[in-house]
C-alpha cells in the first residue's frame, strides 16, 4: 500500500506539472505584420569546362541589363556603381528605363518603340552587333539614361564579359505582360519565354558568361482610377507578382543559371522605406540589392 501511495502521489504531481506547462512567451494580444518566408535563391556555378582555353584577363567584367533599378541612377552611387565597388569589377550598365522582359506586341511596331529595347531584342542586338533599330528608337525617347545605355552596349566587349546581370522590376506585371505560354516556351510576348530565349541565346553565343537573374523587389503602384495595387495579392490578369517571380525562377532552373530572390531576400513588403514612388529603389534599396549580389558573387570567385 505504501508503494502504491507513492506512485499515486508521483502521478498526481506529474499531472499537475504537465497541466501547468511552461511559458512560451506567446502574447495573443500582440499585433505584428512580420511573417516568415523562405528566400527562393537558386545559385548555380558555371561549368568549369566552359572556361577551358579561355585566358583570364585579370579583370572582373559585368554587363547589367534591365530597367529602372539600374537606369534610375548611373552615378557611382547608383546600383551598377555600387556593384562595381563591392565586387571590384568593371560594370557596363545597359539598362533602358521603362523597358520590360516580355514584348507588348507579337511583332515590333513603331507605335510602341520600347518593345525594341526589351530583353531579347537587346541580347539579339549584342549577339549580332547590330544596333540599327536602337539607333532609331533611343533618340526619340529623349532620355539621357537610354542614350548612355546604348553607348554602353556598343562599347562592351562581350568576349571579355565574365558575368551577366538581368534585373527588371515589376513593370512586366504592371503592363499586364503574359507570364507563360505552355505551347511556346520561347514566346517573346511572355516573361518566361523571353527570359528563356534570352538566356539560351547568351549561352549559345558566349558560353563563358555566368548569368544571374535578379527578381523584382516588392513594390506597389496606383492604377489609373487611383486604386492602390498590392502585387503580393492582386492578380491583374496574369497572376500576382509572385507568379512572375516563380516563372523567372523556373526559367533560371531550366537553363542552369543563378537566380537571386530580391522579393523575399532584399526589399520585402516590410521594407517600403527602401522605395520611392511605390516601386523605384532609393539609395538604401540599391545598397541592399548590391550587397546581396556581392555576397553571392564573391564567394564563387575565391
Amino acid at each position: 500500500f505504501a508503494v502504491l501511495g507513492v506512485l499515486f502521489l508521483i502521478t498526481i504531481l506529474r499531472l499537475i506539472i504537465w497541466n501547468r506547462g511552461t511559458d512560451s512567451g506567446y502574447d495573443p494580444n500582440e499585433t505584428t505584420t512580420e511573417f516568415d518566408v523562405e528566400v527562393l535563391d537558386y545559385i548555380q556555378p558555371l561549368d568549369p569546362a566552359l572556361l577551358e582555353g579561355r585566358e583570364d584577363d585579370g579583370v572582373t567584367t559585368i554587363l547589367a541589363l534591365g530597367n529602372d533599378p539600374l537606369s534610375d541612377d548611373r552615378s557611382d552611387s547608383g546600383l551598377a556603381g555600387l556593384i562595381a565597388r563591392q565586387t571590384d569589377a568593371t560594370v557596363y550598365n545597359g539598362a533602358f528605363p521603362g523597358s520590360t522582359i516580355a514584348m507588348k506586341n507579337p511583332e515590333y511596331n513603331s507605335s510602341y518603340p520600347l518593345d525594341g529595347l526589351s530583353l531579347y531584342w537587346t541580347v539579339a542586338s549584342l549577339a549580332n552587333q547590330n544596333f540599327d533599330l536602337m539607333d532609331v528608337i533611343v533618340p526619340d525617347l529623349d532620355s539621357e539614361s537610354a542614350r548612355e545605355a546604348l553607348a554602353a552596349l556598343k562599347e562592351v566587349d562581350m568576349n571579355a564579359v565574365d558575368h551577366l546581370i538581368l534585373f527588371y522590376d515589376l513593370q512586366d506585371y504592371m503592363g499586364g505582360r503574359i507570364v507563360y505560354d505552355e505551347n511556346n516556351l520561347q514566346n517573346l510576348n511572355t516573361c518566361y519565354g523571353a527570359l528563356n530565349a534570352s538566356i539560351q541565346l547568351v549561352q549559345e553565343t558566349w558560353p563563358h558568361i555566368r548569368i544571374f537573374v535578379l527578381s523584382p523587389t516588392y513594390g506597389t503602384f496606383a492604377q489609373g482610377d487611383g486604386t492602390q495595387v498590392d502585387p503580393s495579392q492582386d492578380d491583374l490578369g496574369n497572376g500576382t507578382l509572385v507568379d512572375y517571380l516563380n516563372w523567372q525562377l523556373e526559367a533560371s532552373r531550366r537553363n542552369g543559371v543563378s537566380f537571386l530572390d530580391n522579393y523575399y531576400g532584399a526589399v520585402t513588403v516590410d521594407d517600403t522605406d527602401c522605395l520611392t514612388d511605390g516601386y523605384h529603389l532609393n539609395q538604401e534599396g540599391r545598397e541592399r540589392v548590391a550587397e546581396r549580389f556581392a555576397q553571392i558573387l564573391l564567394p564563387a570567385q575565391d
